[in-house]
């Protein structure tokens, strides 16, 4: 009798793909490793990935959970304890999300409610997330602006790389594979040819590029640069 083999869901073109080191990669200005996006994946932090890995494929994370990743990391620097964090997401991921607001993740601003988390609505409908009890809070500006930004990065499919202001990871570009903002050139590429060829070489190749998106790429890439 053949085996039938579970078919792996289809990727949406647009979408984005990364391998957990690549989102660690690109937010690791941010405090993000590999350690903890694994750590979180194992809490049920950032739902299912596209692909769960095994010996030899890495986990497949979409676009939105590298969002998800950034928000979490952006909660912790804030100074919400991660054991606070852990019930919010959980339940903001299922229950909440499909019975009492109308807004994905990404639309809602968190809020504190004492040692609490809250999460407040477009329409300003407020509750916190542990307890149910509805609230009349105050926003917290700092993550109210934060998810504001975060919303707008969701609607383009794009987001900055910090300390790399030439740099952007583009959901609908490359997988979401790093690259020159405004270009379809992949740093990775840049950085590698400038090691394999020298600056110059690269500068005269490729007029669209100049010396400090080479510059930010070779440091982005951790790639050195061939000596003159």
């Amino acid at each position: 009798m053949p085996v039938i083999r579970r078919r792996e869901p289809l990727i949406a073109f647009g979408d984005g793909v990364y391998t957990v080191r690549q989102v660690a990669r690109i937010l690791r200005s941010q405090g993000v490793t590999v350690h903890k996006i694994k750590y979180w994946l194992d809490k049920g932090l950032l739902d299912q990935p596209i692909r769960r890995g095994s010996r030899g494929k890495p986990h497949l994370l979409s676009f939105e959970q590298l969002l998800k990743v950034r928000t979490i990391q952006e909660l912790r620097t804030s100074g919400f304890p991660l054991q606070r964090i852990t019930p919010a997401i959980r339940k903001l991921s299922s229950y909440l999300f499909e019975h009492l607001f109308d807004e994905e993740w990404y639309e809602l601003e968190f809020l504190p409610s004492g040692k609490r988390i809250a999460v407040m609505d477009s329409r300003g409908r407020a509750i916190e997330v542990e307890t149910g009890q509805w609230l009349m809070p105050q926003a917290l500006e700092e993550l109210s602006d934060y998810l504001r930004k975060t919303r707008e990065d969701w609607m383009r499919r794009e987001v900055d790389i910090e300390g790399f202001p030439r740099l952007v990871s583009n959901a609908k570009i490359l997988g979401g594979a790093p690259t020159v903002r405004g270009t379809r050139i992949e740093a990775s590429f840049l950085a590698y040819m400038v090691g394999s060829l020298g600056e110059e070489k690269v500068l005269e190749l490729y007029p669209r590029v100049d010396q400090e998106v080479l510059k930010q790429a070779v440091a982005f890439e951790d790639v050195e640069p061939l000596a003159a």
